[in-house]
This record gives structure tokens, sequence and C-alpha cells, in this order.
């Protein structure tokens, strides 16, 4: 470094002192960015009541905080009217034997979802959902859960079976999420909600940002020292030390902690042999 003066008045008067600020040290900071990219494994489409004074949602009896869950999942995240304990078949379910189920309807059919139902279009992101615990049980998998169930079933039953399982395949392509208890409000978007967020990651591709601060002397000394000897290392070790403090809030905000701080190391490295 270069030899700082710094010069100040002075005085013989007893009792009094002058501070003095030594000059800043130049650092560089880096800003990593980790994004959690809504939808990257695509969104499941479903219509909801669009007021908790519907009448067919008031013809379910469920609790005050229940409705609120059917009409704002957006909000109170997506629940199951019978939770996770409830023993209703996914048959049942489709068949609509059962409407306090387990099981959550959706479509795959994005973004419209099915045009048979009416209400409210909230969007289900399927990465979110799954990583809160959500069980998906897909079109194909209903079919047959259908053709099973309607064997037990007479004549008539078997045809009404049949008339729904071609709904399900050709018009609704159905979905079933069976949420653990929820999946979150994060992992559910409404219209205008959806909106916001692509919108984030297409522009500015952040959710949340990191930065983390390197002194310049410290990597200064490491880049020269990789220089000489040519090689990565020296430096790889600063950069390992200097972030080290922040493995914790690295692994935080982003699971997956070894892979995202070799992306910061290399990063780093590579900026700071730049200079």
């Amino acid at each position: 470094m270069s030899t700082f003066t710094y010069n100040i008045p002075t005085n013989d008067k007893k009792g009094s002192h002058y501070d003095v600020l030594g000059h800043l040290m130049p650092a560089r900071i880096f800003v990593f960015v980790v994004v959690d990219e809504p939808g990257k494994d695509g969104f499941l489409v479903r219509r909801v009541y669009s007021s908790i004074e519907d009448p067919y949602l008031i013809q379910l009896n469920l609790t005050p905080i229940g409705n609120l869950r059917e009409v704002y999942p957006e909000e109170y995240g997506l629940w199951s009217r019978g939770g996770p304990e409830s023993k209703v078949s996914v048959a049942e379910h489709v068949l609509e034997f059962e409407k306090i189920t387990s099981y959550a309807s959706t479509s795959g059919t994005y973004p419209d979802g099915t045009l048979r139902m009416n209400g409210k279009t909230v969007y289900v992101d399927i990465a979110k959902a799954k990583r809160s615990g959500a069980k998906l049980v897909t079109t194909q998998e209903i079919v047959r859960a259908i053709d099973e169930y309607k064997m037990s079933l007479n004549s008539k039953g078997r045809r009404e079976a049949e008339r729904i399982k071609q709904k399900v395949t050709n018009i609704d392509k159905e979905i079933l999420i069976q949420p653990r208890p929820r999946v979150p409000p994060s992992g559910v978007f409404s219209q205008t909600g959806l909106k916001a967020s692509l919108g984030i990651v297409k522009y500015a591709r952040v959710v949340q940002v990191i930065g983390i601060g390197f002194t310049a002397y410290d990597l200064g000394v490491a880049s020269d020292q990789s220089f000489k000897i040519k090689s990565v290392r020296p430096i790889e070790k600063e950069v390992a030390r200097q972030i080290a403090g922040w493995g914790g809030a690295v692994a935080g905000a982003k699971r997956g902690l070894p892979p995202a701080l070799w992306w910061v190391s290399k990063r780093a490295q590579v900026q700071s042999l730049r200079v």
C-alpha cells in the first residue's frame, strides 16, 4: 500500500483532542443474485370461489377459516378441505361422491384451465408445491383410479363414471394436489400476482440479492500471488475465507450451499483477476 500522510492543526491546550479518520480502505462489492424463479416446472390452474358468500361454498358448511382458504389461497395457501388425514379415494373425489377430501382439483391446461368451471383463477407453482411436501396425482393416474373404482358400480354408475373420465381426460386435463398440509401462499398466485412475479424475473432476474464485500487489499495480495505462481489457488482460498462468515446467510436464502458457494468463489476469482 502507498504511504499515507494526514496533516492536522495542533495546540497546547490541556484536554484538547482532534479525531483523525483514516483513509478509506478501497474495497470491491460483489453482488450475487439468488433467483428462485416462479414456474420453472410449470403451473397448475385452479378455479376457486369468487366470494365467501357464494351459495355453493356455503353449502359445504366449512369453518370461517376454511371459507377464507377456499376463496383466497394466494393469501392463506392451498389447503384441502378434509386435510391429509381424509381417507376419501382419488376416484371418490373426482366422481364427486365426496367433497370434503384430502385433494384439491386443478387443471394442467395453462393458463386458462378448465372452461367448465366458473370462479376466480389462481395458479399453483408445481415446484413450490412439491417442495412443501404436496403429492400430485396425474391425469393418467386419475383415469386408472376411475377404471378400477367403476368395476364396483352398477351399469348406470359405470356409465356416469365413464362420462366423467372423458371430461377429466379431454376437457379438464385434471391433476390433483394433495397438500401436506398446505401449499404456502408463496406458491399460489392470483392472475395479477403471477403477472407481477413473472415480470420481476423477466426484467430484473432478481428475487433475492446477497451482497458480500471483500477488501481490496486482501484480494489484491491473493491476486498477486495467483499471478506469480500462475494458479488460482491463493485467491480461491482467500475468497473462501472471506465468505465463510456468510455461509449461514447463503444457506438460509437458498438451499444447496456447496454449489452456491462454488459459484460465488469462481465468480470472485474472475472479477478479481481481471483488475
